[in-house]
C-alpha cells in the first residue's frame, strides 16, 4: 500500500539533511544535478521507505530546487528500478519483490562471474595492489563493526573488479544495475554475521585472483548466491512481520 509521508517523515528529514550537508560544502549551492544522486542514495540507504509516495513538490522543497530536476531524477530512478510510477497517483519508492531479487541477482551473477574470470587472465601487478587496498579497507570496516562503511567498500571492491576486467560493455551493463544491487546489498547486511561472512568470501576471491586461480569465478558465484539467499530470507521475514502486525 502506498504511503504519503508526513511533514516530519524521517526519510524526508534525512534527505533534507543530506541536501544541507552538500550545500555546506558547495560554493554554488545544491544545483539541479545533485537531485538524482541524493534521491538515489536516500532510497538505497532505506531512508525513503518502500511504498513511500515521492511528491515532486515536497522533494523540490526539501532539496531547495525546482520541480523539473526532481521530475527528471525520478524518471531516471524509475529506469533503474528504484521508483515506480502509477498513472494519476504519481511516483513511489519501489517495493522489492522476490522476483526482483531473483532477476537482479541472476544478471549480477552472469556479469560479475565473467568479470572475475577476465580479471584472473588480465590483472596486472598494479591492479592486484588496488585489490589489496580495497580488501584492507573492508577488513578495517569489519574490525570496527561498521556495516555502513563495509558496504561502501564492498561496492568499491566489486566496481574495481568490473573495471579491471577491461570490458567496456560489461562495465556499462553492470553500472545499470548499481542502484538496485546496492539497495539489496544493504538489506543483506542487516542479517547478523553477514558482514563477516561476506568479507571472508571476498578475501578468498581476492586471493584466488592473486594466484591466477580460475576458481575465483566460482567463488564469486558462491558469494552472489549466498547474498541472494540472505536478501530473500530477510525480505520474507519482513513481509511476514508486516502481515502479523496487521
Amino acid at each position: 500500500m502506498a504511503v504519503s509521508p508526513a511533514p516530519d517523515d524521517p526519510g524526508l528529514v534525512a534527505l533534507e539533511a543530506r541536501a544541507r550537508g552538500f550545500q555546506a560544502d558547495a560554493s554554488e549551492g545544491l544545483g539541479a544535478g545533485r537531485a538524482l544522486p541524493l534521491l538515489r542514495e536516500a532510497i538505497v540507504a532505506g531512508e525513503l521507505l518502500p511504498g513511500a509516495r515521492l511528491s515532486e513538490a515536497e522533494l523540490a522543497r526539501r532539496l531547495g530546487i525546482s520541480r523539473t530536476p526532481v521530475r527528471e531524477a525520478l524518471t531516471v530512478l524509475e529506469r533503474e528500478g528504484l521508483v515506480t510510477s502509477v498513472p494519476r497517483l504519481g511516483a513511489f519508492v519501489r517495493t522489492v519483490t522476490e522476483t526482483d531479487v531473483d532477476e537482479i541477482y541472476a544478471v549480477r551473477e552472469a556479469l560479475e562471474v565473467l568479470a572475475t574470470q577476465l580479471v584472473v587472465d588480465r590483472v596486472t601487478p598494479v591492479g592486484l595492489a588496488h585489490i589489496d587496498e580495497e580488501v584492507e579497507r573492508m577488513r578495517a570496516a569489519v574490525a570496527h563493526g561498521d556495516p555502513h562503511a563495509y558496504v561502501e567498500q564492498l561496492d568499491a571492491f566489486y566496481a574495481l573488479l568490473v573495471r579491471l576486467a577491461g570490458n567496456a560493455t560489461l562495465e556499462a551493463l553492470h553500472r545499470s544495475l548499481l542502484g538496485p544491487v546496492r539497495r539489496l546489498r544493504r538489506i543483506a547486511m542487516t542479517r547478523a554475521g553477514r558482514m563477516q561472512r561476506s568479507f571472508d568470501q571476498a578475501e578468498k576471491i581476492a586471493q584466488a585472483i592473486a594466484a591466477r586461480d580460475t576458481a575465483a569465478g566460482e567463488l564469486m558465484r558462491e558469494q552472489i548466491r549466498s547474498a541472494r539467499a540472505v536478501v530473500k530470507d530477510v525480505a520474507h521475514q519482513a513481509a511476514a512481520g508486516g502481515t502479523q502486525r496487521r
